[in-house]
């Protein structure tokens, strides 16, 4: 009897102690988490791009038509040209480290919720009037800052999912699609919102809303690069792309989306479609991650 008593209590002794030491683990985990060895640096580099936005971008805003700014540019000898374009890099900059800080910040970190806050601030809901030019264009400058993320993969799909609501296609988008439905051919709009709003979907776990998309857009695509390929279209402000490249890119944004959905043959057949389509190295080499993406995946299934 007592040596039974006995083998119960060295037992809950033994219990005690392993829950002890993972609780204890669970808790420096957690600490770990908050103190991630990058949030400082990601912080302070959201602070300085902010800084020098608000010096630059913010001031231009605030000032460009008054006539004391415009003599003050000719007392310093500088062009009106220059200051906008510096402007304008200083948003795009800010943009970028704002959307990266979003994403790798722990979203137990305390100052996450100021920088999702932050970034909300930033949609053109927030800052622009709808149905400009200035809103697509803002929601265009987020797209492109959300883009080196979404294609790398390494946002949790939570983080992906506010993306998705962050870049939901304009009205103006959507008239398009609905021209082009009916075969009504319209002015295309910039189709990096509707490509980054397919991959923001994806990475958020929602196949066929991604698919959806990115039908859309092989569909206008596919159509206006046929022939010569000579029609031109925007991906960021200066940077010309053919309809075919886009084209070629949308092809393997699918190929990534088979990919996903464990249609390995289908993203097979979308992946050797766009290797096929001539391409400069330079965009190349931008979409190298994303082809390497979709080969593990297609490699792992085949184990």
């Amino acid at each position: 009897m007592n040596q039974t008593m006995n083998r119960k209590i060295i037992k809950l002794v033994v219990l005690s102690f392993i829950l002890g030491f993972v609780f204890q683990n669970h808790s420096s985990a957690t600490d770990q988490i908050i103190a991630h060895p990058n949030s400082e640096e990601l912080l302070d580099k959201l602070n300085i791009a902010r800084d020098l936005k608000q010096k630059k971008h913010d001031h231009y805003e605030i000032n460009k038509w008054k006539p004391s700014f415009q003599k003050l540019l000719k007392e310093n000898g500088e062009k009106r040209s220059t200051v906008r374009r510096q402007a304008k890099d200083s948003l795009v900059e800010y943009l970028a480290r704002l959307t990266t800080t979003y994403v790798l910040l722990p979203e137990n970190h305390p100052l996450f919720p100021k920088v999702k806050e932050e970034l909300i601030a930033q949609h053109p809901d927030n800052c622009k009037k709808k149905l400009t030019e200035s809103y697509h264009n803002q929601l265009s400058l987020i797209s492109n800052a959300c883009h080196p993320e979404l294609i790398k993969g390494r946002i949790l799909p939570k983080k992906a999912s506010f993306l998705a609501k962050l870049l939901k296609p304009t009205g103006r988008i959507k008239f398009e699609d609905r021209m082009r439905f009916i075969g009504i051919t319209v002015e295309p709009s910039k189709w990096n919102i509707q490509a980054d709003y397919s991959i923001a979907q994806l990475r958020a776990g929602n196949i066929y809303n991604a698919r959806k998309e990115n039908e859309k857009l092989l569909k206008k695509s596919t159509k206006l690069s046929e022939g010569q390929g000579r029609g031109l279209n925007y991906r960021i402000e200066g940077n010309v792309r053919t309809y075919k490249s886009l084209n070629r890119e949308f092809i393997i944004h699918r190929a990534l989306i088979e990919a996903h959905a464990k249609k390995h043959q289908e993203a097979k057949e979308f992946l050797s479609k766009a290797l096929k389509i001539n391409e400069v190295d330079e965009i190349k080499k931008s979409q190298s991650f994303i082809i390497g993406e979709i080969e593990s995946l297609i490699k792992s299934s085949e184990k």
